[in-house]
């Protein structure tokens, strides 16, 4: 029996299936594939999952983390998100849930499978970055946001960081992630638009100046060896997985109205972004950047050192033998 909420329903699913004479093995492969979901979730989430966490951010998260971060093969993915949406279809026929998130969970082809991942542009980045100083809380999303920029920290890292795990000074910063993929911890150095956002943040959950000796006076470990929270909620409560992945949802499809932002980017694609903008700059550092990311292997690291179709094209432009080549 899976650990979750959801047991009730997927054991449900196999009894329907079963008395709509589905074959064994796809009773099998379905029942594999959406308790990898789950407990992929809950190990993002660090909680148990529920109905109201089957989001489409979410369901596409799992697929995303399946195609560029396990690098399984296209017929592998394809076979999770057929067993995921099957599962979807019949949770909102069962009025489980109220609408079938299915629909917004697609295939994906070869073509599509063999692209490096794309990160945003600078453009992009930026125009994210405004926009979180526009929301309800502008301090505290654009904290988080400059965190994922410029560390590459996968979201349910960055939820999971505690005051604890943060070490300012004048001209260093570190986040020790302690809670990472399989349980491996880490440390990533915060560069200076990281600390000055942090400073920033941290100095009005304090009532402080917003200067690092400020708030370094104020700072909670100071006054407690409990792990405190570092992003908290309007009721004060540790900010989870899910509330940043909608506050993103919610700045990209704003973005996307605008044009400003592609209407596909997610918490993972500023994973992607930091990745290739550390490797544009670092070329030969692929064993760095797997450091920095905290992946097991180099060769899922060397996807970003990939060039993307836009690259390609534009060096093809730039050929000699082009003609007319500008």
């Amino acid at each position: 029996m899976l650990p979750t909420s959801l047991a009730p329903f997927v054991e449900e699913w196999m009894q329907a299936m079963q008395e709509n004479d589905r074959s064994t093995n796809t009773i099998r492969l379905y029942k594999k594939v959406v308790s990898s979901f789950i407990l992929w979730y809950q190990d993002q989430e660090h909680r148990t999952i529920s109905l109201d966490d089957l989001t489409p951010i979410a369901l596409i998260g799992y697929r995303n983390e399946m195609q560029h971060h396990q690098n399984k093969a296209t017929r592998t993915i394809n076979a999770h998100v057929s067993g995921i949406r099957a599962w979807c279809t019949w949770l909102y026929e069962n009025k489980h849930i109220t609408v079938n998130l299915a629909t917004r969970l697609k295939f994906i082809d070869e073509q599509t499978a063999a692209v490096s991942p794309k990160g945003l542009k600078d453009k992009e980045v930026n125009a994210l970055l405004r926009a979180a100083q526009r929301t309800r809380y502008p301090e505290r999303d654009y904290a988080i946001l400059q965190i994922l920029v410029q560390t590459g920290m996968r979201i349910g890292e960055c939820a999971a960081l505690n005051y604890q795990d943060i070490g300012l000074g004048e001209r260093s910063g570190s986040a020790a992630i302690r809670g990472g993929k399989s349980n491996k911890a880490r440390t990533v150095p915060l560069n200076a638009s990281a600390r000055k956002a942090l400073i920033d943040y941290t100095a009005l959950l304090l009532k402080t100046k917003a200067t690092l000796e400020a708030i370094l006076v104020l700072w909670p470990t100071r006054q407690t060896n409990a792990p405190t929270p570092l992003w908290v909620s309007q009721k004060t409560g540790r900010l989870t997985t899910s509330a940043i992945q909608r506050m993103i949802d919610h700045l990209v499809r704003d973005g996307a109205e605008h044009g400003v932002v592609p209407a596909d980017t997610s918490a993972h694609v500023l994973r992607h972004t930091f990745a290739r903008n550390y490797l544009q700059e670092n070329m030969s550092d692929v064993m760095g950047l797997a450091t920095l990311l905290g992946h097991h292997s180099l060769d899922t690291t060397r996807v970003y050192s990939q060039p993307t179709a836009d690259q390609l094209a534009d060096r093809i432009e730039l050929l000699k033998l082009n003609a007319y080549a500008e």
